[in-house]
């Protein structure tokens, strides 16, 4: 039932998103490029641009396409590896490979992110000459940042504060030349923070659109004025940060709800981990403990997002993602914090809780993170109220 909801999700979206055009988000985030000069979330929009140019195939159909591959194949790998320890069913919800179908986040970089960060976790053990791999895990990194700056978040901090396997934890000097071996990365982080855009640059890269827009839309107006995430580029420090700021300033209600969903999803998570080992004893127990602890150190490095920005579902999915990524790449959180969860663990009895509600695939089959907060886009953001949503538009 999960895999034939989650197809649905993606050919409901495929059917749609060749329509979006100069308002939407999702493909004008994949558009941005560098026809005003340097700017963040530039460099994707620059090789479409140029592959369309190239080719003669609409630049929109290029990011649609690029968009479904890396969803296809992050989704792959969740499930060729990650499935030793979580569930299909999770890796299949909205929890984590479910939000961008659910939620019309599939044309998005988010994936493209996550498997650059795929990449340099693979690097940083190979058996490649040290200087060449860092300076491949430097380049992955830098690419990851000119596509969307939150990969200086969920990923860079985990390359450097997480240990591979069962090493010990890392010591001052240790972290310090991490930190060193990242320079590079840090720097184009810096690069883009500085040129974040300007109404100068939202308008040209507009403009350098105007064709596709006009194909797309042949009866558009205003499509020669930036919007969307191409209007975004003109945004000051304050306009960025105000759509966050009014989330936790316009009472307690959305605050609340937001917390409650990364809380839901976060105790889902641990749920699932290990669910169809269980039965080996302490296998399951100490799978649970790691991911929980990296699920907590993600957190403090993700937090920030939260702050400079409002789209809390994609951080989530940054955060669950790179979270299950992470412990499948066998990488651990400091000792120090596992041994701070298996005490809270047995302080809690969450083992006995874990009895009493063990983990079933129904949860997340009724478990959705919506987008607006509405009492109705609660009831739909689950796979099973969107589709009866659907289902009941179509018999009325």
């Amino acid at each position: 039932m999960m895999v034939c909801l989650l197809l649905w999700a993606i050919g409901v979206q495929l059917t749609v998103a060749p329509r979006w055009g100069h308002e939407s988000y999702p493909l004008g985030e994949w558009l941005i490029n560098y026809a005003g000069g340097f700017v963040r979330r530039g460099l994707p929009g620059a090789w479409v641009a140029l592959l369309a140019g190239a080719s003669g195939i609409q630049a929109n159909h290029l990011a649609i396409f690029a968009s479904l591959l890396c969803y296809l194949l992050l989704m792959t790998w969740f499930l060729r590896y990650a499935t030793r320890t979580f569930p299909a069913a999770l890796i299949l919800s909205c929890v984590v490979m479910g939000f961008p179908a659910y939620q019309e986040c599939i044309v998005r970089k988010d994936c493209l992110g996550l498997l650059l960060l795929l990449g340099c976790l693979k690097v940083d053990v190979s058996r490649w000459p040290r200087a060449v791999a860092i300076l491949v895990i430097n380049g992955l990194a830098c690419v990851a940042i000119l596509s969307h700056e939150a990969f200086a978040f969920y990923a860079l901090p985990a390359l450097v504060c997480l240990v591979y396997g069962d090493r010990e934890s890392l010591g001052a000097s240790q972290l310090l030349l991490r930190c060193l071996a990242l320079l590079p990365a840090a720097g184009c982080f810096c690069l883009v923070s500085v040129f974040h855009g300007t109404p100068a640059v939202a308008a040209a890269v507009n403009h350098s659109w105007l064709p596709l827009w006009r194909t797309i839309n042949p009866g558009g107006v205003d499509l020669d004025a930036p919007v969307a995430a191409i209007q975004a580029l003109g945004w000051t420090s304050q306009q960025g940060l105000s759509p966050g700021i009014l989330v936790l300033t316009s009472g307690l209600y959305q605050p609340v709800a937001w917390a409650g969903v990364f809380v839901v999803s976060f105790v889902l998570v641990v749920m699932f981990t290990g669910r169809d080992g269980e039965r080996g004893g302490n296998d399951a127990k100490d799978a649970k403990i790691r991911v929980t602890a990296l699920l907590l150190a993600q957190a403090l490095f993700i937090f920030p997002l939260c702050l400079l920005g409002c789209d809390y579902g994609r951080w989530l999915f940054f955060w669950v993602g790179s979270s299950l990524m992470l412990h499948t790449e066998h990488r651990r959180a400091p000792r120090w914090l596992e041994t701070a969860v298996a005490r809270a663990f047995a302080r809690l009895r969450f083992n006995d809780f874990l009895v009493r509600w063990p983990a079933n695939d129904w949860y997340l089959l009724c478990f959705g993170v919506p987008i607006c907060w509405t009492y109705h886009n609660f009831l739909i953001a689950s796979p099973i109220g969107r589709h009866l949503e659907v289902v009941w538009l179509w018999f009325r």
